[in-house]
This record gives C-alpha cells, sequence and structure tokens, in this order.
C-alpha cells in the first residue's frame, strides 16, 4: 500500500497546477499516505527504517521547529499587506498556511524512502513514475507550444513574453525547467545508469524533455543541469569532461535565451530606479524576481538572525523602509530567488541550517555510484536556484536518493543490486555471485 501512494506521490508532484482551491494534488496524497501509515498497527508505536533515512528525522523535525519558533516571534513586526488579499494570506495565517505545505511535503521525503527501503525493484517503480511525470509535462508543453502556432490556445504555455514560455502543468516555465532538470536526471538513470528503459525509449523522452527545457527557457534550468553535469564529472575525477558537458549544454543555453534572459535582468537592474517609476504598473518589473534581487537585500539587511518569517515575504515587501520610494504592488508577490529568498525569510544561521538538511543526502553520497552522487545533488541544486521549500519534488527526489543509498550499504558487496533482473546473466560470474534476485 505504501510503495503505491509512493509512487503516486511521485507521479503528482509535476503537476503543481492539479489542485483544489490552495491545495496540490499531490498534498492529497502525501497526507493520505500518511493517514494509512499510522493507521496501520506496526506504525503506531514507532517508525522504523534504513539507518541512513532514520537518522535524518530528528534533524528535520528540529528544522521544522525551529523555523516554526522563529517565524512566529517575527509576527512581532509590522505588516503591510496588498489591499484585497484573502483573510487566509493576512498574518499570522500565511506563516501558518506556509508551515503546514512545508511540513507535508518534507513528509514525502520519508513516504518515499521508507516504501524503497533496501529493494530496488521498490526504487524501479518511484524512478518511473517520476519519469513518466516528467515526460508528460513534456510532452504537454510541447504540445500546447506547438498549438499556439497553429492558432489554438491552451494552458500549458505562457504568453507574458514575445515568444510563449512552455510551463507544462506548473505556473511558470522557470520552475518547469528546473523541475525537467530532475527528470533528465531520473531518465539518465533510468537509461544508461541502470538500463531499466531501451535506449531508443531513453533517447525520444530525453529528446522531449531538452525540448520543454528550451520552450521553458529557464536560465535556471541550464545552470543546474551544468552543474550536474560538473559535479558527476569532478566526482569521477574526470574534470576534463566539464569541458565537454559545457559545449553540449551550450546550444541548450543559447536556445532557451540564457544569455539574453541574463543580460536582460541586468540592464533592468542597472536602470531599476528609473525604470520602476516610468512603469510602475509593469507587473514584469515591479513584481518577481526582479524586484525581488532589490527587495530582499535589504530584509536581509534589516532581519539577519530571524529573517520575517516563513511565507511573510509578501506581507513585508511593501514596507515604506524596505521599498525607500519604490511602488509598492498590491498583488500577491512572490520573489522566486531560492536562498536569496531563504536568507529573508528565515533569518541567515536557519538558512544554513536549511541547506545543511538538503546537503545531507550528497554529504552521505561522496563515495557512492555517480548516479547517486547526481540524485543526492539535484535537491540542494533545485533549492538554491529559486525552489522554495513548500515544493514537494525535491523531497521526494530526497527520499529516492535516501532510498538508492540503502540499497547500496545493503548491497555493497554486489554489482547487481541495482541491475535489471533480465540482465544479471550478462554479467561476469564472479560478480554474480551473492546477488539478490
Amino acid at each position: 500500500m505504501l510503495l503505491g501512494l509512493a509512487a503516486v506521490i511521485a507521479f503528482l508532484s509535476g503537476f503543481t497546477d492539479l489542485r483544489l482551491g490552495d491545495i496540490q494534488s499531490v498534498e492529497f496524497a502525501i497526507v493520505g499516505a500518511l493517514m494509512l501509515s499510522f493507521l496501520q498497527p506496526q506504525q503506531q508505536a514507532r517508525i522504523e527504517g534504513p539507518g541512513v533515512i532514520i537518522n535524518l528525522l530528528p534533524r528535520v523535525i528540529l528544522m521544522i521547529t525551529l523555523i516554526a519558533c522563529g517565524s512566529f516571534m517575527s509576527l512581532r513586526l509590522n505588516f503591510y499587506p496588498p489591499s484585497d488579499i484573502g483573510l487566509l494570506k493576512q498574518p499570522p495565517f500565511a506563516t501558518i498556511a506556509r508551515l503546514i505545505e512545508v511540513v507535508i511535503s518534507v513528509c514525502s521525503l520519508f513516504v518515499v524512502a521508507l516504501a524503497i527501503r533496501d529493494d530496488p525493484r521498490k526504487l524501479k517503480l518511484i524512478l518511473m513514475a517520476f519519469g513518466w511525470a516528467a515526460i508528460a509535462n513534456a510532452m504537454w508543453g510541447v504540445f500546447c507550444f506547438g498549438m499556439h502556432f497553429a492558432g489554438l490556445e491552451l494552458p500549458g504555455i505562457t504568453l507574458s513574453s514575445r515568444i510563449p514560455r512552455v510551463r507544462g502543468f506548473f505556473n511558470e516555465g522557470g520552475p518547469l525547467g528546473v523541475y525537467l532538470a530532475g527528470g533528465a536526471l531520473v531518465q539518465y538513470i533510468r537509461g544508461p545508469m541502470l538500463h531499466y528503459i531501451s535506449r531508443g525509449s531513453y533517447r525520444a523522452s530525453m529528446a522531449i524533455i531538452v525540448l520543454a527545457v528550451v520552450g521553458s527557457q529557464s536560465k535556471a534550468a541550464v545552470l543546474v543541469i551544468l552543474l550536474l553535469a560538473s559535479l558527476g564529472f569532478l566526482q569521477q575525477r574526470r574534470a576534463s569532461l566539464i569541458f565537454v558537458a559545457v559545449a553540449l549544454i551550450l546550444p541548450i543555453a543559447i536556445a532557451s535565451n540564457l544569455v539574453e534572459g541574463l543580460n536582460g535582468y541586468y540592464s533592468n537592474l542597472v536602470n531599476f530606479r528609473s525604470e520602476a517609476y516610468e512603469r510602475s504598473t509593469d507587473g514584469n518589473l515591479v513584481n518577481g524576481r526582479l524586484m525581488g534581487s532589490v527587495l530582499l537585500p535589504r530584509i536581509v539587511e534589516a532581519h539577519p538572525i530571524l529573517g520575517v518569517g516563513i511565507g511573510n515575504y509578501s506581507l513585508v515587501r511593501n514596507d515604506p523602509d524596505i521599498l525607500l520610494g519604490l511602488p509598492r504592488t498590491e498583488v500577491w508577490d512572490l520573489h522566486g530567488l531560492g536562498l536569496l529568498g531563504y536568507l529573508a525569510e528565515l533569518g541567515i544561521p536557519m538558512t544554513i541550517f536549511v541547506l545543511y538538511i538538503y546537503a545531507y543526502p550528497l554529504l552521505m553520497a561522496l563515495r557512492s555510484r555517480a548516479w547517486i552522487f547526481l540524485l543526492s545533488a539535484y535537491p540542494l541544486l533545485a533549492a538554491l536556484f529559486g525552489v522554495q521549500l513548500n515544493f514537494a519534488y525535491p523531497w521526494i527526489v530526497m527520499g529516492m536518493a535516501l532510498g538508492a543509498l540503502s540499497i547500496e550499504k545493503v548491497h555493497r558487496s554486489t554489482v547487481t543490486a541495482l541491475v535489471p533482473i533480465g540482465r544479471v546473466s550478462q554479467l561476469p560470474a564472479g560478480n554474480r555471485h551473492g546477488a539478490r534476485t
């Protein structure tokens, strides 16, 4: 039962726009998995599992407790909410709602990891669910992109720029791109690494994912892919191949408008104050990442230790002492800047601890197989490049990484534990000895 729910959670994590009100479908699935797990008599007294998974649990509980304490202490601050927002986005409800979302998302890590435990077949199922969700996102986004030029507008793209941006089942192209970077990694593991899928299936799925990444115009996605490739080569002590990775990824960077986009950000930042007054009604300028990159450092400077509380950026960004003459906004503004946003909302000390939690599987995987190392690195990179704590899919990938680490630890003496049963016969006899089938 838990394995099936974990697979559903891994699949639904790619459908952030599939929701009931403000609640994502994956959050319903996570809550359902938790309820069913704790209703089982053997689970009511204690949680058991491999050490690499269970050892993280007290650290995560401490993280959530400290975030909650710091956020509630921040309620002493003055807030400046937009005029027309609902009750649930007013203080303290905005903080409570975000905390609940974070708790639910973090729980997905343990649901997935404990569902896998030390069984390679279970890992294969979770990888398949995540990979197919990425493919579905990419196919839907690319299809909607093509239909746009055929005169049919579908919701898988955004039209805020001159060229439509593929967004799949996400709210915009940037988050989709970072998610698809993880999807590409999972397909790479399922294909050349573990041979769970054929060469043709691997190539076809990667082609559609690359097209979607290009269509999303996500600068963060290109950087995540480049860093994953670089980390993989460094871990294998093949630093010279980093240049090969750069050469291969460069066409994607050019096609996805990376250089032009970064140049546009730089130009807008240099001329930000004058343009903000001239274009005070331009939501692309006075909301989102660009305004966040200006306001967040001011918030960090004003509240370096405790921050302003998780989920409270939108409630303090209109503070006159933060704006310093810049135009306020009357919409619920999100910065989407990852690490810089953590610093502003959580404070510097708590941000360091959160990054340690994201880095935990990576630290455990330093001497592991290359694909486990890369799977462990992805959650940290996703967080650094803009994915918020309340998004489930980095935690789900972390769960897969911890499950793979547990399998590797149990089966360290064999090379067949993570190889499909049908391929065991292709291995030398010495390597097949002691294999678990």
